[in-house]
């Protein structure tokens, strides 16, 4: 797999060291980023991204290639941020990077007591695990997204995130195939944010 788009596009990626992990498709990272930078109205340099169930790390490597501030990647598997380590020194981004090795619902607690906040965060969990929709209600009870943040979640298409709905906002959501990304915000921001997402849903 490759970095798709920025300053190191065409770039490999990590290895796959978990044989259970399973990657972002390069064309549904192709849509997620499409979207962002078509839609995000602050610079990349600017933006504080978490990628949660990082593994390969290939949504924050593509953050970091497109610009990002700074990005905290999160998985629970060690080899497989021991390898995101290696490569982040192999791309001379160990200052503007970190990686965490815990699980994402506390890793986001953890995160929460340090102060820490961040302007997009993007998850990728096992599938039809109901990952998404714990993680959401984790970011709810501990607030490390910004007022104005944002949260994409890639996700089956079978799975049901409407028990969501009283604290988030749906703002987007594309099916490719079997996969569906979509994109968050907290109720607090909604008429902000659909300012850039006016289509229907």
């Amino acid at each position: 797999m490759k970095i798709i788009a920025g300053k190191w596009g065409g770039r490999e990626l990590p290895r796959r060291v978990n044989p259970k992990m399973r990657p972002t498709s390069d064309k549904v990272r192709e849509a997620i980023f499409g979207i962002l930078e078509a839609r995000k109205p602050a610079e990349w340099e600017k933006t504080r991204v978490l990628d949660l169930f990082s593994g390969t790390g290939a949504l924050g490597f593509e953050a970091l290639s497109r610009g990002a501030g700074f990005v905290s990647f999160v998985d629970n598997h060690l080899k497989t941020t021991k390898e995101i380590q290696k490569s982040l020194q192999e791309f001379e981004q160990s200052d503007n990077a970190e990686v965490i090795c815990k699980g994402a619902l506390d890793a986001i607690t953890w995160l929460n007591k340090q102060g820490r906040e961040f302007d997009l965060i993007i998850l990728d969990p096992p599938y039809r695990e109901d990952w998404v929709l714990a993680t959401l209600n984790r970011l709810h009870t501990e607030p490390i997204l910004a007022s104005r943040g944002l949260v994409v979640a890639e996700h089956d298409k079978r799975e049901s995130l409407s028990r969501v709905e009283g604290f988030w906002t749906l703002l987007n959501s594309r099916r490719y195939g079997d996969t569906c990304i979509s994109f968050f915000c907290p109720k607090r921001s909604e008429s902000f944010w659909k300012n850039y997402f006016p289509e229907e849903r």
